[in-house]
This record gives structure tokens, C-alpha cells and sequence, in this order.
């Protein structure tokens, strides 16, 4: 992936195909350290957590979700679910002292924990109180699926704390709808959002765009009706075609739909931003919008600071800020480690049983993790505090490339922060890539690689590359 030089809107010669990740990357050298050991030498460090929870079961498999999830089967397979999930909690409380560092924000992810029965998230939530330090809490996330959202389940969310209820809604259109394998009927998603709206302060769900076949008369369609349901907070997303299900390439070709080019879905890109401010939506991450008041612009700033997703902060923050993962397939990030769980249900339920944590630790210079600021923070949410970037520690690779940034006219900077410019803003995902050091770069190629070697995963380079007109001297 190329910068290029030059007054032009495309400053990339591709489009790097996945949108979400994590960095530092798993998969480095691994570690000696014990869980413990990593937890106990992050406690030295870390001023601010962000805890997540999986719960990998589903009533509906969607073909678009790349996230490990099953099919629910019965209520006891959750039952023992819930059971290890907790003795997770405890066997890290015994570890060590989870209260050292503060809670800033809580996850519960899936899968759908939205199946869980209230009784379930109740007993959770108390295990969380007890075990973690929550007076710093700003922000409790909980995904829902709108067909299993009840008043009772709402109110027992309500009663643990969770601020921020997120449903995946994905499109209002039928004919995507079928072709995603989504189940919910629309009036089982007005019922759901008006539901949450009078419980919670916030609500938000997903908008999925740039489908193999879908224009822009579709998309104008899904925005409209998404800024009308009345939701404080809408996440926009481009499709990641590397990771979606092999299911839902088979219906695609079976339905004769093109790919959408990269260029395509930048112009989609650039209208969703437009169409959205002009709704009364303002971005303050690279794909979430936040519904402002009738006093602050929507024209002038490249992003809002009126609310920011404090959970987003920490996958995508500074350096002292770091991310503890619970269930399976769960991944914890903090200083100089990364720690990926089991995605096996049967080889999490055997290793919590007799008292283990059955992941893998591997470990990475803490240059990386103080290049974190530079490499997720500054391009995700827009901005960052210079004061709070530890320079003289930053990855060398990082900084010469940040250099290259400011010269595009893509980062400005003042005296006390770096942030993108709207031209930079359009770019977010690349840059996250580009400010990688090489050595990072290559197993995020090597990520998108052994994705494609699925078979019946269809990816065209039209989906990559930008088509580059040279510009007359």
C-alpha cells in the first residue's frame, strides 16, 4: 500500500480490505510471562481499563458476522456458559488484584447476550462489582438482537449498569435483509428501538454498506430511515468482504451482483459523512455518528467531541490504557502482551474447570504499544493530546511516517494536539496501516492471505485498487 504525493482526493494506490483490527497484532514471539505476571507488571503501568465479555450464542446466524459465535441449542448449554464465565472471573481475582486498575469502560459482546435470561446478567454483573474497581465507569455496552430483547431483560441491563445498548440492524431492505440471513421483522426493530429509548440514555445500532451489488439509491434509503428511528447514536460500517461467510459470497454470485469497487465505496463513504451531518449526526470515530443538539455545528469540525465511545478508547487509545477479555475467543491487549483465548467451547469449559485460563500469550516491544496513540488513536477518533504521548519511546518507523502525513496534508498539528484533517478522515483505515511499523504491515497481509484462501470466498481486486491517473506536472 502506497501514499501518494500530490492534490488529489485518492491518496492511497488501495484500499486496505479490513477495517477493524487490533494493534499491536497477536501472533508475535511468545511469551514466558505467566497470566499473572503479565496482569501484575500492567498494573504498574495501566491507568484505565476496559473489560470484555463474549458470549458466543445466537439464535439467527447471520453470514455477514466474522465474530466466533454458534447456534443456541438449549438453555442449558448457556447455563454452563454463564457457570465458566463467572469461575473466569473468580480465577482471575485470585491471580491478582483486579481492582489495581480503575474500569473506565465494559464490553458484553457476541453472539447475542441479549439471550442470556435476566437472572443470567444479574450474576454477572455482581461478579463484576465485586471483582473490579468500578468507581471510574463511564460507559457499559450491551449488544442486543432485537428479537430476544424483553422489558425484563432490559430492566435487568438497566439494574447492572449498562449505559449504552448497541443492536445490529445491518439495513432496513428486505431484499438485503434476506440476503444476510437476517431474521428480525422491521416492527420487531421499531419495538426493540423504542424499547431502549425509553430505558436507556443511549441507544445504537449498525448500518452495513458497500455490498457487492448494492448502489447508492439503497444506501440513501438505509440512511435515511437509520437517522429517523430516533436512536441517539448510528455506526456505519463498509463490509469486510476478506472476513464475511463463504454463505453469503455463494448468494452473491448466485444473484449475479458485482463487486463494489474501492473507489465506489470511498464515494459512499464520503456521502454516508454527508448525508449524516446534514441529518443532524456528527462522526466521532471512524465509523460511529452521534446525533448532536440544534446549537453545534455539523459542517465545520472533522469530528464531534460531544461524546466519544469510551470502550473504542481503549482498543484504540493511548498507551496507558489497556483491554481485559473474558469467554472465548476473547482477546486481552495491554503493555509489551497480547492474549488470545481459546475459541473452543469445550477446550475453555475443561481448562476453567481445573483452573486455568486457556489462552495464548504472546509478547511485543513497548515501542508498539507507546506507537498506539499515533497508530489507532490519532487516525480512529480524529485527535490526539500531544502531552500524552510518550515520544522519546515511540517506535522510530512511526514517526517518520507521521512525518509523510503532516507533508499530504492529511495530519495538521498545533501546540498541543495532532488530528486528521477532513481529507485525512476519508483515509482512517489506511492510515491505521500505514503508520504500522513494516514488520506489523506484513501480518496484517499475512491476515488478509489466509483469509482468502477459503474457498468459495470471492474478492476481486477491483474491491483493492484504486485506479490512479497521473497528474500533469
Amino acid at each position: 500500500m502506497q501514499l501518494l504525493s500530490g492534490k488529489s482526493l485518492v491518496k492511497f494506490d488501495r484500499q486496505f480490505p479490513i477495517y477493524n483490527f487490533f494493534f499491536p497484532s497477536q501472533g508475535k514471539a511468545r511469551a514466558q510471562a505467566t497470566v499473572a505476571e503479565v496482569w501484575e507488571e500492567a498494573a504498574r503501568h495501566i491507568r484505565s481499563r476496559a473489560l470484555y465479555f463474549h458470549i458466543p450464542f445466537c439464535d439467527t446466524i447471520c453470514n455477514f458476522c466474522p465474530f466466533t459465535r454458534g447456534r443456541y441449542s438449549s438453555r442449558a448449554v448457556i447455563d454452563e456458559y454463564v457457570s465458566m464465565l463467572l469461575a473466569e472471573i473468580r480465577l482471575k481475582a485470585d491471580l491478582v488484584d483486579l481492582k489495581q486498575v480503575p474500569i473506565s469502560a465494559i464490553f458484553f459482546g457476541g453472539g447475542t447476550p441479549s439471550l442470556l435470561d435476566p437472572e443470567q446478567i444479574a450474576s454477572i454483573g455482581q461478579a463484576i462489582r465485586q471483582a473490579f474497581d468500578l468507581s471510574r465507569l463511564r460507559e457499559f455496552s450491551f449488544e442486543v438482537e432485537v428479537k430476544s430483547l424483553t422489558p425484563e431483560r432490559a430492566d435487568a441491563m438497566r439494574e447492572i449498569g449498562v449505559t449504552h445498548p448497541r443492536f445490529g440492524l445491518q439495513t432496513f431492505s428486505p431484499k438485503w435483509r434476506e440476503t444476510f440471513d437476517l431474521t428480525a421483522s422491521l416492527d420487531q426493530i421499531y419495538d426493540a428501538a423504542s424499547l431502549l429509548k425509553r430505558c436507556f440514555s443511549f441507544q445504537t445500532f449498525d448500518i452495513l454498506y458497500g455490498m457487492s451489488g448494492q448502489d447508492e439509491e439503497e444506501l440513501m434509503a438505509d440512511l435515511q430511515a437509520a437517522a429517523a428511528l430516533g436512536t441517539t447514536n448510528v455506526d456505519i460500517y463498509p463490509i469486510d468482504n476478506i472476513v464475511t461467510q463463504v454463505g453469503l459470497h455463494a448468494k452473491l454470485a448466485q444473484a449475479g451482483a458485482m463487486p463494489t469497487s474501492a473507489m465506489r465505496k470511498f464515494g459512499m463513504n464520503v456521502l454516508i459523512d454527508q448525508t449524516m451531518r446534514h441529518a443532524g449526526f456528527m462522526p466521532h470515530n471512524g465509523h460511529g455518528y452521534f446525533r448532536i443538539g440544534e446549537s453545534e455545528s455539523t459542517s465545520g469540525d472533522v469530528v464531534s467531541d460531544a461524546y466519544s465511545f469510551a470502550y473504542h478508547e481503549h482498543v484504540y487509545g493511548y498507551h496507558d490504557h489497556d483491554l481485559m477479555g473474558f469467554g472465548i475467543n476473547a482477546i486481552s491487549s495491554t503493555i509489551g502482551h497480547v492474549m488470545t483465548q481459546t475459541h473452543s467451547k469445550k477446550v475453555y469449559r475443561e481448562a476453567i474447570s481445573q483452573g486455568r485460563i486457556p489462552c495464548e500469550i504472546s509478547m511485543h516491544e513497548p515501542a508498539l504499544d507507546y506507537a498506539r496513540p499515533l497508530v489507532l488513536r490519532l487516525p480512529y477518533h480524529g485527535r490526539i493530546d500531544k502531552r500524552r504521548v510518550r515520544w522519546d519511546a515511540v517506535h522510530p518507523e512511526v514517526l517518520e511516517k507521521l512525518e509523510r502525513l503532516k507533508q499530504e496534508a492529511l495530519v495538521a498539528e498545533d501546540a498541543e494536539s495532532l488530528s486528521l484533517t477532513k481529507l485525512g478522515w476519508y483515509w482512517y483505515v489506511n492510515l491505521m496501516v500505514f503508520l504500522m511499523p513494516h514488520a506489523d504491515q506484513l501480518l496484517m497481509n499475512a491476515m488478509v492471505i489466509d483469509k482468502l484462501k477459503d474457498p468459495g470466498r470471492r474478492f476481486s481486486t477491483r474491491e483493492l485498487l484504486f485506479p490512479i491517473v497521473p497528474v500533469p506536472a
